[in-house]
């Protein structure tokens, strides 16, 4: 999936709209996935974005293309 990553609320919103809903949230340096989440629309993406920058401790999330409603995803190793 494509992803990218960001610093602000602001650049972060772009890149999701770039990618298109659904995207994943995933912060960076956190513990078992905290403050990340699968979101489906821009609210739920406000809510959740602010929350990774927060407990990120660079104060950055990447910001994912979700897989969900592919037909077929291949991994490589």
């Amino acid at each position: 999936p494509r992803s990218k990553t960001a610093n602000s609320l602001e650049d972060s919103e772009k890149i999701a709209e770039e990618l298109g809903f659904p995207v994943v949230i995933r912060p960076a340096y956190t513990m078992g996935g905290t403050g990340g989440g699968l979101v489906y629309n821009i609210e739920e993406f406000r809510i959740i974005a602010e929350r990774g920058l927060s407990v990120s401790l660079v104060h950055q999330i990447l910001v994912e293309e979700s897989v969900l409603g592919w037909e077929e995803l291949e991994l490589e190793r």
